[in-house]
């Protein structure tokens, strides 16, 4: 009896100082994820722009409708922006889907976000994840348990990607299409073309616009991380709620396309969005 109870008194430590590890990593994780975000809000600078209509004038078509339907004239275009999202999440055509929640903090001065995720929840997460775009750089982090890395991606294609992932996000804050380092130009009556330039980087994609103004799809060439290899990403809009007063997209998902067929890899629903 008394080997017996050594032996559980071990075993009861070694549970323990493991559930300690475990916890002191997610908590240096969270940590250096809280200090990103620290230094994109230091860094954001207000635009302090007000749009006019003056500025929507020589705009193509498609580009105006799709911001006079944002209800962004009269409005400033926003320092900072923040979402909370829900949604599902996988790795691959065969992989299993995982629930996740989410926040995401965006600087419209100068280009920058930061995003994290829990998998599959914020009470009892498996897995906490990070991708951002910040002073220029991309990467992409995600850990098991605070510990054990399930994605580690960064490099000039991260950048790039991340600059990429910053224009499509802006479906969420549209006045910053007008801001300096934009530039839009047309694509046809249903469309329009935007670049965004950023540390010496850009993002082109195209916008397309229904009739009443909203937008439906976004598409561009994005660096996918799985692949290796430069690819055609796009974004259609599942739908639309009222969020500051304005009709933006509230439900969408993001698709690769690929030789093999379309991956659609993640499903994702805004539960709260405000601006600073």
């Amino acid at each position: 009896m008394g080997l017996l109870r050594l032996i559980a008194g071990g075993l009861a430590i070694t549970i323990a100082l493991g559930t300690a590890g475990i916890v002191v990593a997610c908590m240096l994780f969270a940590g250096d994820i809280a200090a990103d975000l620290a230094r994109l809000t230091a860094a954001a600078r207000s635009p302090a722009t007000i749009v006019t209509e003056a500025m929507l004038a020589a705009l193509p078509p498609p580009a105006q409708r799709y911001l006079r339907q944002a209800g962004v004239v009269g409005k400033p275009i926003p320092t900072i922006v923040r979402l909370t999202q829900t949604g599902r999440i996988r790795a691959s055509a065969d992989a299993a889907w995982m629930a996740f929640e989410a926040d995401e903090t965006c600087s419209t001065s100068p280009p920058a976000f930061v995003w994290r995720a829990w998998l599959p929840g914020r009470m009892l997460p498996v897995a906490l994840g990070r991708d951002e775009y910040l002073e220029g750089k991309g990467s992409i982090l995600i850990k098991l348990l605070g510990l054990v890395p399930l994605a580690d991606a960064h490099g000039d294609e991260l950048a790039a990607a991340g600059l990429m992932r910053y224009l499509n996000e802006s479906m969420w804050f549209p006045s910053v299409l007008l801001a300096t380092g934009v530039s839009i130009s047309p694509a046809g009556p249903d469309a329009f073309r935007a670049v965004l330039t950023d540390h010496g980087r850009t993002a082109e994609a195209l916008f397309f616009v229904d009739a009443a103004g909203r937008l439906t799809n976004f598409r561009a060439q994005r660096f996918n991380t799985a692949t290796q290899r430069l690819e055609t990403w796009e974004t259609p809009i599942g739908g639309y709620r009222t969020f500051n007063g304005s009709p933006l997209p509230a439900s969408g998902t993001a698709i690769w396309k690929q030789p093999e067929g379309d991956l659609a890899y993640i499903d994702l629903t805004i539960a709260s969005l405000t601006y600073d």
